[in-house]
Formats: structure tokens, sequence, C-alpha cells
């Protein structure tokens, strides 16, 4: 029995610039769509198997939804959208990459299933489905099934997803701090972006503030025109795109005017969201027609009406739910085990017109774009 490890601990620092050293971020990008950190559990497993015995006497690498699997059915198997997180997969070819495996002293992993498949079967026969990453199944659920929708994963971080019709490992995506790999359905890929500051730093700045969301919901008010200086809202720097270190919010600060400084910061959050879309889909070659966003903080109406008004003119709608990544797995298992196409959730659309559009859109290209791509 070890403590627990989470990707937040990231122990791997070193490892991971000696990877850095030896095998350099382009070409680990070029076989499993990751930008190259101390997250990977490539750099865990190297980290622990030079400090420490747990390597030698683990029997297999398993995930939560792995060892679910195994329980019900005795068989040991990772979802493909799981296996790419580990930063050992050769996203090409589907299959475990031989020399990263090596160069993480660790090759005991379980087989890759695939997706939309039944992945085994109880000892009564009962097939059992595994689904994929969170984030992807969600933005399947909610319908995000074809290149040109876009899928805006909310909860206390964000994540940005497009899925593309051909697997595009290019550098400039790492540059950007754009992952790739495949989709929750295995037949397209995806690029996803990443932002750490959403719902948690709303929270934590209305924590600061001594109010609530009702407050929250009372100020944003729709009609009021967008934030003639959008907060830069990085606490722990930028991920994506165009990553930069440097901590431009302090959620512990004083302000004269909270409301004003709350809805900066809802715009500057929404404008940030616009710019990870804009530049996957552009990236990619993709048409971006519509968004669809899922997660806590949609039920923040205010917040989302001013999402819609940044999106640049584009569809955009709002999963009725709280709960789409699980509702997803249910949808996608009844598709599998059926063989009938399920329907996506329930979307409300958010209504934008022209002219308050307009005003949107001078701020995001010329105040908060160029700003951030300059900095």
């Amino acid at each position: 029995m070890t403590q627990l490890i989470s990707w937040r601990d990231q122990p791997g620092t070193a490892q991971a610039q000696r990877l850095r050293e030896e095998l350099g971020p382009q070409s680990l990008y070029a076989r499993t769509g990751l930008r190259l950190s101390a997250k990977l559990p490539l750099t865990t497993w190297r980290w622990l198997a030079e400090t420490s015995d747990v390597i030698r006497k683990t029997r297999i690498w398993a995930g939560a939804p792995d060892l679910v699997l195994a329980a019900l059915t005795g068989r040991y198997a990772t979802h493909l959208t799981h296996a790419q997180r580990y930063g050992v997969l050769d996203l090409r070819r589907r299959r475990w990459d031989d020399e990263l495996l090596g160069w993480g002293g660790f090759d005991r992993l379980p087989e890759i299933a695939e997706p939309m498949s039944v992945t085994a079967y109880t000892p009564d026969g009962v097939p059992v489905v595994l689904c994929g990453h969170d984030h992807l199944v969600g933005a399947w659920a909610a319908g995000v099934r074809e290149p040109g929708q876009v899928a805006d994963s909310l909860g206390t971080s964000e994540a940005i997803i497009t899925p593309s019709r051909a697997l595009v490992l290019d550098d400039e995506l790492r540059r950007e701090g754009i992952s790739v790999g495949w989709y929750a359905d295995g037949r397209l890929a995806t690029a996803v972006s990443g932002h750490g500051a959403a719902g948690g730093l709303i929270d934590e700045r209305l924590t600061y503030f001594g109010r609530d969301h009702e407050w929250l919901a009372s100020v944003l008010d729709p009609d009021c025109p967008p934030s003639e200086h959008p907060a830069a809202p990085y606490p722990q720097g930028r991920q994506a795109p165009a990553p930069d270190p440097a901590i431009t919010y302090d959620a512990r600060s004083d302000v004269p005017d909270q409301a004003a400084e709350m809805r900066a910061l809802v715009d500057g959050l929404s404008l940030h969201a616009r710019w990870m879309a804009e530049e996957q889909t552009r990236r990619l070659g993709i048409d971006w027609r519509t968004t669809i966003a899922f997660g806590g903080p949609t039920q923040l109406n205010g917040w989302m009406r001013r999402k819609a008004l940044a999106s640049g003119g584009r569809d955009f709608a709002v999963v009725d739910g709280q709960a789409t990544a699980a509702e997803g797995a249910a949808l996608m298992a009844a598709e599998v085990v059926t063989g009938q196409r399920s329907a996506p959730l329930e979307k409300v659309a958010v209504p934008v017109g022209p002219v308050a559009d307009r005003r949107w859109e001078t701020l995001f290209w010329d105040r908060f774009h160029i700003r951030g791509a300059d900095r």
C-alpha cells in the first residue's frame, strides 16, 4: 500500500526533463498527441521505478473504470480514450509503444478496448461497455458528433473539444498547448484544449467577496454591454493557446466594484473559451458552426448568455442537465448493446442578436485576443 499519487502531485519532474532531453517533446507528440509534462503517467512510472520497489511489485496498471470492469467480468481492459492519456500509446496504430514503455520501466498495462463495442461479459452473460474519458463522452452525449461542432465542457476547469475527420499530429498544435487523440466513438479524431480556471475560479472569487451564485446571477445582466477591460483569467498561467506561465489574475485582490469585476471575469473566461476553439478549428481546417456547453456552471444563465455573445455569431446551446457524462455513458452503452443510434441529450438554444454580437466581436479581436497573443 502506498500513498495516493494524483496527477496534481507530478512527482516525475526530473524524469520529464530527462525525457525531454532523450526523446524530445516533438517526437513524443508525434506519437502520442500529448505535450511532454510531469503530469503523464509515463514520467510517474519512471519516478516510481527509480525511487521505490512499487513498479517491481505491481501486477497491472488499472484505472477506476478498469477495476470496475474487472470486478464485474474478470477481464482487465482500458478504453482507447483513457489509454491515450498515459503517454505511451501510439495513436496511429492504436497500440502501446514499446520504446516508451521501456523508457518508463513499466509494461504491465491492460489490453486496449476499442470504442463503441462490448468490452466483456459478466459470468451471467450481461454485456459490459467501457465508454471512455468523461469530457469526450459528455461531448458525444451532448450531440457533438461531427466536425464543425465544438463542445465546451465546464466544471471547476474547462475543456474545449473539437472532433475532426483525421488524426492531425502537427507540431503547431503542440506549441499551442493543444492535445490530440481519438474521440469517444473511435471513429473521429479530436483536439482538446484545457483551462484550469473556470467554475473553480468563479467560486473562489465569490467566496473572497462573501457572495453567492444568486448574487452573481443578479449582476450578470444579459443586456449589459461587454466589459471594456475583460479579465485575463489566468491565476496559474495559461495552458492553451499560446502557453504562458505568467500569472495574470489574483482571486484574492480587492476591487472597488465587485459586480463589475465579476462581469469582467466572466467575460474574460468566455472570450478565452472562444480563443481556444478558434485556434483548434483554424489549425484543423474546420468550419466552426456550433458550440454546445455542458456541466455544472451552465446553470448560470447569465454566464451562458455572455458566452453565447462572445462566440462570434455561431449557434450556442446548453445541455439541460448536470450529469452529462454519466448520462452519455448510459446512452453509449445502450447504443452498443441494442445497435440502435442514441439521440443526443436535450439542449436549450441561447439566442444572440446581431447588434450585441458586433460589440463582442470587436472586444474579442481588438482587446482580448491581441493582448493575450502578444503577451
